[in-house]
């Protein structure tokens, strides 16, 4: 999603209604706020920033939002919304729950990578613009839990796994894929599928199974 791709209503009579120009404007502020906060963050951002990338005016922008957090806001739902779909996709042909847990994996890295804006916006940036973003950056990322808990089913030990396993996974890995963001490194967040594999699956199917599918992931990777 970029202002580029959205692209700017043609002057004069477009034939287009103000409801599809409303809903245009608004994606452009969207997609103006993302770029204005990968180049300058979130903290430097104004609305005059936000109203130049999408090239409208400040008029429309309060037509749609009460002020940038609330821009913010439905940046990152749009964000999150896309992510939940290609995830989805991405395991629907699979049937067994650890080649779907790598291939949800894989398509929200593939993604991340792929718009390293976004990336930026949605987990580094979205962590200190208010407590808001915050509150709604956290119950986001843990909405994977329930689907990391159906691998509890995949164990085959007696002793059971503490609750705080899934949060705690989760957690690390938005930290080790923030922290390569943070670096400037999003277009190789694809690089820690193996990791993130093996770390994501070792808590189900011990460290060895674990091991052994994180490497057939990085001998399949170019």
């Amino acid at each position: 999603m970029s202002v580029e791709e959205l692209g700017p209503l043609p002057a004069g009579r477009h034939g287009f209604t103000p409801e599809q120009v409303a809903h245009n404007q608004r994606e452009r502020l969207i997609a103006g706020l993302a770029t204005a906060v990968a180049e300058r963050g979130y903290a430097a951002v104004t609305i005059t920033h936000i109203t130049a990338e999408a090239k409208v005016s400040r008029r429309v922008f309060y037509a749609n939002f009460e002020g940038k957090e609330e821009c913010f806001l439905a940046a990152f739902e749009v964000v999150a919304g896309h992510v939940h779909e290609l995830a989805a996709e991405a395991i629907a042909p699979i049937p067994d729950w650890p080649h779907r847990a790598i291939a949800a994996t894989r398509a929200v890295l593939a993604f991340l990578a792929a718009e390293p804006d976004l990336a930026r916006l949605c987990l580094v940036e979205s962590q200190g613009a208010g407590p808001a973003v915050s509150a709604r950056f956290h119950d986001a990322v843990h909405e994977a839990v329930p689907f990391l808990e159906l691998g509890r089913a995949e164990r085959q030990r007696d002793r059971p796994l503490p609750d705080s396993t899934e949060e705690s996974t989760i957690g690390a890995l938005v930290s080790l894929a923030s922290r390569k963001v943070a670096a400037g490194e999003a277009e190789q967040l694809e690089e820690l599928l193996p990791d993130c594999a093996e770390f994501i699956l070792s808590p189900y199917l011990g460290a060895e199974e674990a091991a052994r599918l994180g490497g057939e992931i990085g001998r399949a990777q170019p």
